[in-house]
């Protein structure tokens, strides 16, 4: 063979080997690529199945089971008395030139109610109208009831029945407290009738103001003001779930949302029966008053009835019932082994419920069973009613499970205690 052909053999030979290399190389780059596509049925159907479902368990705990009753209520005014003028304040002169009440605030002794041609208007609690002017050395059961209102707006003044030297002084410490000039009569102080306005009573609320500035008192008795002689309410109602939350004597706090006010109560009085629109409830305030509006709603807000210390609770989805009616809690122990605990049950609140176990293996901190991961609500083998919450005489409504079969063998036992 010559020379030239040996050469060209060895070409075609190395080139022969390098495609083959080649080859190689791109179906082991393709298989790479797409091997990891490429499955089988069984394994396609296997990698669709869902993943297998585990417990999920939130621990046990010792906490106050207590939440308040939200609802809606109004605010409402109690029957109202006129107060009017003194005797002798009317006619043409007699002109309203400033109103210091408004409604829906508490009147209270000593002060002034408005302003009647520039002298002031006291509101004092007196058996009786004033019926004179009281000057000095006037002697009578008018002046022992000045005396004694006097006293009681921190005077120190005796109550002698007689208008002395102590008693003018007193009259002036009242006007000077309030900025006015004290009347006199001559060098000595003295108190005219058409000055006080007699109130039956302190800190009754003025439900409405009848005179403005600019008013002329012309009639014989005219009308300033209107007090309220019951005191101002809250009613709301509740239905049946919170009628048995709802004590005498329980406190509330009451919110005007227009404004953001908020004033304390005490509950009154609760229904012993249903109205239309529930139980109704009706609640006193105990501090400041809110004004009635009508066509307005309060948010009320009553305070749990009865506090106790902390219980032993679980959340309510962890409370089954089987059908012989027994509740039981399914707890997690050692090596995710699954137990149920017969309970007794009591208080709910904030979706935790009160239990008592009826055996070992429940205690704070211990995991119970609220569910499992990967499963539909409704279980296979429980439907209708068994799906579902059922009521209990005196316990809360708990999820209900059918009888449940033995676990399978390829997990963990589980007992009943």
């Amino acid at each position: 063979m010559s020379v030239p052909a040996l050469i060209t053999g060895r070409r075609r030979a190395a080139l022969s080997v390098a495609a083959a290399v080649l080859a190689a190389a791109l179906a082991l780059a393709i298989g790479i690529l797409v091997g990891p596509s490429v499955r089988s049925p069984a394994q396609a159907v296997a990698d669709a199945a869902p993943p297998a479902s585990s417990p999920v368990t939130v621990a046990a705990e010792r906490r106050v089971l207590a939440e308040p009753v939200i609802t809606r209520g109004t605010v409402r005014p109690g029957t109202s008395v006129k107060v009017t003028a003194p005797a002798g304040l009317s006619g043409d002169t007699a002109v309203v030139t400033r109103v210091v009440v408004r409604a829906g605030t508490p009147l209270d002794e000593g002060t002034v109610l408005a302003e009647v041609s520039g002298a002031p208007l006291f509101g004092l609690v007196l058996p009786f109208p004033l019926y004179r002017d009281m000057g000095g050395g006037m002697r009578g059961p008018d002046v022992t009831a000045v005396q004694t209102a006097l006293r009681r707006l921190g005077t120190g003044v005796r109550a002698t029945g007689t208008f002395d030297a102590a008693t003018g002084r007193a009259v002036e410490r009242l006007y000077r407290s309030r900025g006015y000039p004290p009347p006199r009569q001559g060098k000595s102080a003295m108190l005219p009738r058409t000055g006080i306005v007699a109130l039956d009573r302190d800190g009754r609320t003025v439900s409405a103001v009848r005179v403005r500035v600019g008013s002329v008192l012309r009639d014989p008795a005219p009308v300033l003001l209107e007090l309220d002689t019951a005191e101002v309410t809250v009613r709301a109602t509740v239905d049946a779930g919170q009628r048995a939350l709802v004590r005498t004597g329980t406190t509330a706090a009451v919110v005007d949302e227009s404004g953001g006010a908020v004033a304390r109560a005490v509950v009154r009085a609760v229904a012993d029966r249903p109205g239309a629109d529930g139980y109704t409830v009706t609640l006193a305030f105990t501090g400041d008053v809110l004004p009635p509006v009508e066509d307005r709603t309060v948010l009320v807000t009553i305070d749990p009835a009865r506090k106790t210390g902390p219980v032993l609770a679980v959340p309510v989805a962890a409370v089954y019932a089987r059908p012989d009616t027994v509740t039981f809690v399914t707890v997690e122990g050692e090596g995710r082994r699954l137990t149920d605990v017969v309970v007794g049950t009591g208080r709910i609140a904030g979706g935790w419920v009160h239990v008592t176990p009826k055996g070992p293996g429940l205690d704070a901190g211990t995991r119970v069973v609220v569910g499992r991961s990967g499963e539909p609500t409704v279980r296979a083998g429980r439907t209708g009613r068994d799906a579902g919450r059922v009521p209990a005489v005196g316990r809360p409504q708990l999820r209900r499970r059918a009888g449940r079969a033995r676990p399978p063998a390829d997990r963990p036992g589980r007992s009943t205690r």
